[in-house]
């Protein structure tokens, strides 16, 4: 068996209880603090210029400056049990650090240069407040035995007061103090601090975007449809970098009431063990144990997490609602790959779960459920017993959870290729066009609802498939949101123009880090259905080569009020490079984007390894856009794209392509979605 599974319920609490307390890793610290989770490259250089790679366990010495680059996250914890983490592209100098706990005193002085951190006081912060302090470029702050995140530049700071009995912000221009949870306030160069405000749900997410990534190997799973090239997973919907330990024994007893508001993540292990129902497999069992990663929104009670798989990275998503302190509807997903035909086949799955402790800091769940080859789904291949448990990560993701009923917009690619030979058919390719996706996103239920059709095949030569139904409005067993860059829906097998297959169709959010932007969404999607062009066919279309992106489009309003204006937007792109012998590879590029909002056009390139997609006078129609992409000899296909979020800050769409090469070999399709912000809006004048 390669896939992610799990032991029983008994088989979690052993395990839970031979683990060390997280608190005896620190027990035999000589510098003045340790590090606890890292992920990436992640340097520390000493008082004499040296630098070191660090590592989780590595010891931390007063005057280090710890760095770490765009793929680097750090959390290091201080002998009083303060916590400060690191997000990427950051930097901070251990200052000045003592702590004489025998005294009651100590001080913990820290100078950023630039990055994301969180700050959580310990100890130190309760006895000798007055010593705790965070200096940055433009501001110092300072506090009460509280926890704080910021995000500091040469010239600017942005800081957050997460809990605790408050902070204060202070330069030699003026002063603020924050008690109120949820409330920060910005400072800029030569600036005193602004008057403390309640952050919006934009400032919350690029507040946290920097200290939020993966929690383990990226995926989705589903096999590599090429022979030729194995394309990466596509990444998976984390929650916060992983505390690398197993968390410590819960204590089980009925906790207070839940918290009513704020989005937290929680990081611990599973472990399973399947047994195998068909030849050569039968009666084989495997066991293993692997990381998770999860989040939950108390304000609409809902739970969505991922099971790493360490050996494949075929991970397996879970989502359900809390009712109290129990999890009683949690649904499992997930793709897996057998033999050496690397056979797909879906995992799915039931349980249930429980939260414990005083502050519902624990969680614990079991479930069950069985792995079928997609085209065989009536033989299951093997079935699964589970167990997992997992402790939360200091501080939280969101303060405050995001409100109300929004309705998204999109745009879809994707490819289908048949089942009984998924690395050498031919490859159904579809692109969608405005309105065909469509999607009711109510924050308050934590619900998906709408529906998909990914358009006509570009080739006319397989099905056109049209309003396939995503999630259900009320029924929390079909979709999840925890905010815009935390969801996941199941495709009803039942309605659009195909009956599909009863399992291993869904749609999944990418990695919150790689998103585009804070105004639209983007993942992945997968269906298995029978061509109705033939009548016979099997086919599955899948991730990584089938994309979406969506988000709630800028209203008739704002476009409106933006003609006299044009602005730029740059962002990223990704996709799927097909040759024409079907094998196909993931790619990614970058994308800019004119926008003339007074003569109603778009122009601009999608730049991908090896090739530039040209458009240009591309009408905008409201705030949506359809048009040709060529160069005027051998490139030559469609975008099809929409703005989003207020004043049109956001650009997102698809894109397909065939690049002419003088050998059939040579040619290539290309078939993705693209997505951005605006800058700074400009004049225009009618032409």
């Amino acid at each position: 068996m390669k896939k992610t599974a799990f032991f029983q319920t008994i088989v979690l609490l052993i395990m839970l209880c031979l683990a060390a307390p997280l608190s005896s890793a620190y027990a035999e610290i000589q510098g003045v603090a340790t590090v606890v989770a890292l992920r990436g490259t992640v340097v520390a250089q000493g008082k004499g210029g040296a630098a070191r790679n660090l590592s989780l366990k590595s010891q931390i010495f007063q005057e280090d400056v710890l760095k770490t680059d765009k793929t680097g996250q750090l959390q290091i914890m201080f002998t009083d049990n303060s916590i400060i983490s690191l997000g990427r592209d950051s930097e901070m100098k251990i200052a000045e650090y003592r702590w004489q706990p025998e005294q009651k005193d100590g001080a913990l002085r820290t100078q950023v240069k630039e990055g994301t951190f969180r700050v959580m006081g310990g100890a130190l912060a309760k006895e000798a407040p007055q010593n705790f302090k965070t200096e940055t470029p433009t501001a110092t702050i300072g506090i009460r035995g509280s926890m704080y995140t910021f995000v500091a530049t040469k010239d600017s700071l942005s800081v957050l007061f997460q809990g605790g009995k408050g902070i204060e912000i202070f330069n030699d221009l003026g002063k603020v103090t924050i008690t109120v949870p949820g409330f920060g306030t910005h400072v800029l160069l030569n600036a005193p601090p602004a008057r403390p405000s309640k952050f919006t749900e934009q400032e919350l997410n690029n507040l946290n975007r920097g200290l939020n990534g993966n929690g383990g190997s990226s995926g989705s799973g589903g096999p590599p449809l090429s022979d030729t090239n194995q394309a990466p997973k596509p990444p998976i919907p984390p929650v916060l970098p992983p505390t690398n330990e197993f968390p410590t024994a819960p204590d089980f007893t009925l906790p207070p009431p839940p918290p009513s508001d704020g989005i937290y993540a929680f990081e611990g292990t599973i472990g399973g063990v399947s047994t195998g129902l068909i030849s050569p497999y039968v009666g084989i069992t495997d066991t293993f144990i692997n990381n998770m990663s999860m989040g939950v929104n108390w304000h609409n009670h809902r739970i969505f997490g991922v099971a790493y798989d360490n050996q494949n990275n075929n991970n397996v998503f879970f989502f359900g609602s809390v009712n109290g302190s129990t999890v009683t509807d949690l649904t499992i997903l997930g793709i897996d790959t057998y033999g050496q035909n690397y056979d797909p086949g879906v995992i799915s799955g039931s349980g249930m779960g429980v939260f414990a402790g005083t502050a519902y800091d624990f969680f614990a769940f079991a479930a069950t459920g069985s792995t079928a080859l997609i085209k065989n789904l009536a033989q299951p291949h093997d079935t699964w017993l589970a167990a997992g448990g997992g402790q939360q990560t200091p501080g939280v993701i969101n303060p405050v959870s995001p409100t109300g009923t929004e309705t998204w917009k999109g745009f879809a690619v994707g490819t289908s290729v048949d089942l009984a030979a998924p690395y050498s058919s031919s490859v159904a390719m579809y692109q969608s066009a405005p309105n065909d996706f469509s999607m009711t996103v109510n924050k308050d239920i934590g619900t998906i609802s709408g529906t998909l059709t990914p358009g006509v095949e570009l080739q006319t030569s397989f099905d056109t498939i049209s309003g396939l139904v995503i999630g259900h409005a009320t029924d929390l067993t079909k979709s999840v949101y925890l905010r815009d860059d935390l969801i996941a829906a199941l495709f009803n097998p039942v309605g659009g123009s195909h009956t599909l297959k009863p399992y291993g169709n869904f749609m999944v959010v990418a990695d919150p880090s790689e998103q585009f932007s804070s105004y639209v969404t983007w993942g992945y999607w997968q269906i298995a259905y029978t061509d109705t062009y033939d009548g016979t066919t099997e086919r599955l279309m899948t991730a990584p080569y089938s994309l979406w992106i969506a988000g709630n489009p800028t209203s008739n309003i704002d476009m409106a009020a933006l003609n006299g204006y044009k602005g730029t937007y740059n962002g990223n792109a990704i996709g799927t490079e097909i040759s024409t012998n079907g094998a196909k590879s993931s790619i990614s590029g970058t994308c800019v984007l004119n926008a003339d909002f007074t003569n109603g056009w778009v122009d601009g390139n999608i730049i991908l390894p090896g090739t530039t997609l040209p458009f240009s006078s591309v009408p905008i129609t409201t705030n949506s856009f359809t048009g040709n992409i060529s160069n005027g000899s051998n490139i030559s296909g469609q975008i099809k794209g929409g703005f989003f979020g207020p004043a049109a800050i956001a650009v997102g769409g698809n894109f397909n392509a065939t690049k002419t090469g003088q050998t059939m070999p040579d040619t290539k399709q290309y078939l993705g979605i693209f997505g951005g912000n605006r800058g700074a809006l400009t004049t225009s004048s009618p032409n």
